[in-house]
């Protein structure tokens, strides 16, 4: 680890230490914890946008929202008929939580803890994630520029603090203007899973750029810009289960509220709504002193600037261009939330139906909520206002999660998993972003058979199966069509000199939101190695939605052709691979993962899930020439309920052994009834 990033970890986590010390009510809220109950989820998420600066907690399922209020805010959200308590529960259980964790954290470790943040070791520190770009930047050399943008407050004031560092990606040795998605994350300080998630996705976009089709695509002919930490100071102390929201400009409010929220320093709507930021130094909400006056602000505003064209007016009603390339996105957590312009203004914005389509097909993704930035209140000042306001890019809001410091287990579980899915989506149509959201997508592409990559002895044809579909979105399916679906091979459908054929539809009639559709490839002329196939689809107005690919590698030998055949009772389950062909060998080897952590090996197999539900299986081939094959399907398990008989009727006998039998019934854990009991 370089000598600078050592000191400024040291230096840091010192800061921290005197900052607990010094500011030790801040460790905990400042003011009110209390618990806010809900029914309506549309009140509920308002008050998360307006109120995320108090939030700590948020439970749509439970209906309550946990949050640090004044006793002002209290009252308005009492007048609106909510039921405002004291959430001691709560509070007594983050105590006991900080006071472990402090029970073992000293100066003398705090200079060598660097294996993620304590108690929530699933995401880096700064200095971790900084380490971990500037490896991947040189593992993937030709692919990453690891670059210094700015200077976060501390460093600009000779403090110690953090070069603003952004990671490019993109193929260097494809040129030529390529559209580009730039993300920049953990704003405000608290917010554990922002950095995570798009470090997570960096090393996702590069990891698989050898064996996944969609992010070699994405790599070769878009740029993905990332910019971890936007408030490296803030984040620092942060890492202490500090709720430090703010930037660390000590010239602004000396208690433990230093700092500006650097999501209300934006230019364009600063300090132009009522209410939609505050001009009091110590508030959560503090605008700063004027537009862009915090370097970490300043920075970020100059690199949007930098990438993208002004393709909007100055005016709230001018509307962006259709074919208006980019899109900005600014994670944060949490509130499990979608949103997008305007924010300052309950007036639509101009492309309102563009941003709805793409918001909408992000939250398909993440199944979040998808709505219109503005909660209870305006917001003014935020990130959007360089990116949309005054650029006309497509810029949205993630809001992760469901608390600030979110729990590793939902992390890994479901964040992850679930957003790296929208940004992967983002990456695919920064192209046009306020028109291929309206396309249908691709569910499935098959080439003989096996999902994925294949490979063919050249000469021979090869099957294409493509499977698009235009519901996966959270808006009406109503309408919703497939009309046309195409392919190219190694050109992409924007490259002049591809050659694009229009697949067969299956059925004979397009009239559906869900279409397969086939065809044939001739590989007699195609040379020998790797090929990328593209694919794409077409709704009933003509408007094409993202582009997804497979590879294709042309040799001596045939790929096998998975198959497989499912036979459940309940949660046990036999699977049967005995159908899978090889037209030109033999197949060695059988693998199954069932996607619960266990994985299998042989023809047929047998496994038991541990709950119901839609569960997928892969199968994995493997052929005498080393040739692998993948095929993936979905089985549906469902537990049939138990019907208990009715108790007995009451005997004269004392001993009452009948019902004491029934009852016992009741006693047996359900998963080890593995019968029926009928009337």
């Amino acid at each position: 680890m370089p000598a600078r990033v050592i000191k400024y970890c040291c230096l840091l986590l010192l800061a921290s230490i005197s900052f607990i010390l010094s500011a030790a009510d801040h460790t905990t809220p400042a003011n009110d914890i209390v618990k806010i109950s809900f029914n309506d989820h549309q009140l509920a998420r308002q008050i998360a946008i307006s109120y995320h600066h108090a939030i700590l907690e948020i439970d749509y399922q439970q209906g309550h929202i946990i949050a640090d209020l004044s006793v002002t805010e209290q009252r308005d959200l009492r007048a609106r008929g909510l039921t405002i308590e004291q959430a001691t529960q709560w509070a007594r259980q983050f105590q006991n939580f900080t006071k472990q964790l402090s029970s073992g954290f000293t100066q003398s470790n705090a200079k060598v803890a660097l294996s993620g943040i304590e108690g929530f070791e699933c995401y880096p520190t700064v200095e971790e994630t900084y380490q971990q770009a500037a490896d991947l930047a040189l593992v993937y050399s030709e692919l990453v520029n690891w670059i210094d943008i700015g200077d976060s407050w501390l460093k600009a004031n000779g403090q110690g603090g953090y070069d603003l560092m952004v990671m490019q990606i993109t193929n260097k040795t494809i040129t030529g203007d390529k559209p580009k998605l730039f993300i920049h994350s953990s704003m405000h300080a608290r917010e554990y899973t922002p950095a995570a998630l798009t470090l997570d996705f960096a090393k996702q976009l590069l990891e698989s750029y050898q064996t996944n089709a969609d992010s070699r695509w994405i790599i070769d002919y878009h740029e993905v810009h990332i910019l971890f930490h936007m408030n490296p100071d803030g984040r620092k102390i942060a890492e202490s289960q500090v709720y430090q929201r703010k930037n660390m400009n000590s010239n602004h409010c000396a208690n433990s509220t230093v700092g500006v929220d650097l999501n209300r320093n934006f230019a364009f709507t600063w300090a132009q709504t009522p209410n939609g930021s505050s001009g009091d130094a110590c508030d959560e909400t503090f605008r700063g002193a004027s537009p862009e006056s915090e370097p970490e602000t300043q920075a970020v505003s100059d690199y949007i600037r930098s990438l993208f064209p002004d393709r909007r007016g100055p005016n709230d009603a001018d509307a962006a261009p259709s074919d208006t390339s980019g899109v900005h996105l600014d994670i944060h957590s949490y509130s499990q939330l979608v949103l997008w312009p305007y924010g300052h203004t309950n007036s639509l914005s101009p492309n309102h139906a563009a941003f709805e389509e793409l918001g909408n097909k992000l939250a398909w993704f993440n199944d979040y909520t998808p709505m219109q930035g503005i909660g209870l209140y305006a917001t003014d000042g935020t990130s959007d206002a360089v990116s949309y306001g005054e650029l006309g890019v497509a810029a949205l809001t993630f809001e992760l999660g469901s608390r600030f410091f979110e729990y590793c287990s939902s992390y890994e579980a479901t964040v992850k998993p679930d957003n790296l899915k929208a940004l992967t989506y983002a990456a695919k149509v920064v192209r046009a972003p306020y028109l291929i959201p309206s396309g249908p997508d691709i569910n499935l592409i098959e080439l003989n058979g096996t999902q994925g990559n294949v490979a063919v002895a050249q000469g021979n044809q090869v099957s294409i199966k493509v499977l698009a579909s235009a519901l996966q979105t959270k808006l009406s399916s109503n309408g919703r069509q497939v009309a046309k679906i195409e392919y190219a091979i190694d050109r992409p459908f924007w490259d002049a000199q591809a050659v694009v054929i229009e697949l067969v539809n299956n059925d004979g009639a397009v009239d559906s939101g869900l279409e397969e559709m086939s065809g044939q490839i001739d590989t007699s002329a195609m040379a020998i190695g790797e090929h990328i196939v593209f694919v794409r689809a077409y709704n009933a107005a003509g408007q094409a939605g993202p582009v997804s690919a497979v590879f294709m590698s042309i040799g001596n030998n045939n790929s096998p052709i998975p198959e497989f055949a499912s036979n459940c009772d309940e949660l046990d389950c036999t699977f049967d691979a005995s159908n899978s062909t090889d037209s030109d060998g033999t197949i060695e080897a059988y693998e199954w993962d069932f996607n619960d952590g266990n994985n299998a090996t042989g023809v047929t197999v047998s496994h038991t899930f541990d709950s119901e539900g839609d569960k997928t299986i892969r199968l994995t081939i493997i052929d005498n020439s080393g040739n692998r094959a993948e095929k993936t399907a979905q089985v549906k398990l469902q537990v049939d309920p138990v019907v208990l008989p009715p108790p007995p009727p009451e005997e004269s006998s004392s001993s009452g052994g009948g019902t004491v039998a029934w009852l016992l019934l009741l006693f047996i854990p359900a998963a080890s009834r593995r019968w029926r009991v009928t009337n």
